[in-house]
């Protein structure tokens, strides 16, 4: 969503803030406790960082299908990444595979929603609370997703949430904690209550990044400039890059790490927030026209209808030949419909983590055979019906 810069300049308050804080509380309908950060992937260092040290315990069991960033907040936080595999096709948890990792050195499991959510979080819990590990989710992209009709964000023993540019509830950089459990609360409130807060010069190097894509995927500008651009790309290779997606940005807790948002932050979000549900409403609506040509290969169908109301679908991956998929992303281009390859890499691939223990192989034939198509506020009915037409036609 755009971001308002005028934020930049006037800021925003204390009264922000708190305006923020009790909408959300309203919109969880539960009794949890909020924390917010400067940086979101911060909240998965603090919640590894309390599980690791209220025990004997090192194993943080996650899922492998994410940016390098995030494991690297587990391994800073003191934990030792375990990776949980998927079910064939599919961003739901092996929930076999899980079981047969989990033991009395686990010290928490992080589950991550994706464009539908978790599936099976109720049995998950309760694998957790047999083994007494901690059970924490990453809702990154999940802001505003329910599972069995309860809000995400009070569901688990904590969860994340991530409030960046490229988010659905967006400023430059921020997230929060949410959590119902007194103890958890009082470790990240008081670990963060020393923790500055960003100032605007802080944001500036984000803030133009953002504003490069602002500019770039206005309606004139992209058909003008940048679409010419990515099909004269596209005739001259049909090979994806994969390189940038294995990047590492943070190697180290800096400062942007350890601190909290600046007011201006809060005042952009608490004047989206009211928006968000037809924001999802739409997505939803995106979502449901691709379904109709290409639900039987959704990754993670088939869901119920309960299911699909209640997820986030922040895009709509499909599965399709591997072997083709090059070709299919190059010749959708071609053709005029800028669609995307995997979402995240595998990063059990990754030389940081290649030895770590657990198993991704369904998830590493994921990354190799998804293409995802746009759900955001500029696909209109029509052009999700005709990139819906073309891909099914390339993939038969």
């Amino acid at each position: 969503m755009p971001i308002a810069y005028a934020k930049v300049f006037f800021g925003g308050d204390a009264r922000d803030e708190r305006r923020f804080n009790e909408m959300v509380l309203r919109r969880l309908n539960a009794d949890v406790s909020i924390t917010q950060l400067g940086r979101a992937r911060s909240g998965l260092y603090l919640l590894t960082k309390y599980a690791v040290e209220r025990g004997e315990r090192s194993k943080v069991i996650m899922s492998p299908y994410t940016i390098p960033d995030v494991v690297i907040m587990v391994v800073l936080a003191g934990g030792e990444p375990v990776f949980y595999d998927f079910e064939p096709n599919s961003t739901f948890c092996d929930f076999n595979h899980l079981s047969s990792l989990i033991d009395d050195r686990t010290a928490c499991v992080i589950v991550t929603h994706y464009h539908v959510n978790e599936a099976r979080l109720s049995e998950i819990s309760e694998l957790c609370r047999s083994h007494g590990a901690l059970l924490f989710d990453d809702c990154a992209i999940a802001f505003g997703g329910a599972v069995d009709g309860r809000p995400i964000g009070a569901l688990t023993d904590a969860s994340v949430f991530s409030f960046s540019s490229f988010k659905l509830l967006n400023f430059f950089w921020g997230g929060m904690i949410t959590t119902r459990d007194p103890s958890i609360a009082a470790f990240v409130a008081e670990t963060t209550a020393i923790w500055p807060r960003l100032t605007l010069k802080d944001y500036a190097a984000q803030a133009k990044t953002c504003l490069k894509y602002d500019i770039a995927t206005r309606p004139v500008v992209f058909r003008a400039v940048v679409m010419p651009m990515l099909r004269k790309r596209a005739e001259q290779t049909n090979r994806s890059n994969t390189l940038e997606r294995f990047r590492i940005e943070s190697t180290e807790l800096d400062v942007s790490l350890t601190s909290r948002p600046n007011y201006a932050a809060f005042a952009e979000w608490a004047r989206k927030l009211e928006k968000v549900d037809a924001w999802l409403a739409r997505r939803r609506a995106i979502a449901r026209i691709y379904h109709r040509r290409l639900g039987e290969r959704m990754v993670s169908s088939p869901i119920s209808d309960a299911q699909f109301h209640e997820s986030c679908f922040v895009n709509y991956p499909v599965i399709v030949n591997p072997a083709s998929r090059d070709a299919i992303c190059r010749e959708m281009l071609l053709s005029g419909f800028d669609i995307g390859r995997n979402l995240y890499p595998n990063v059990h691939r990754h030389l940081e983590f290649v030895h770590a223990a657990g198993a991704s192989e369904n998830v590493e034939r994921l990354t190799l055979s998804s293409v995802y198509l746009p759900t955001h506020f500029g696909v209109s009915e029509s052009y999700a019906e005709a990139i819906s037409i073309k891909l099914a036609e390339l993939i038969s």
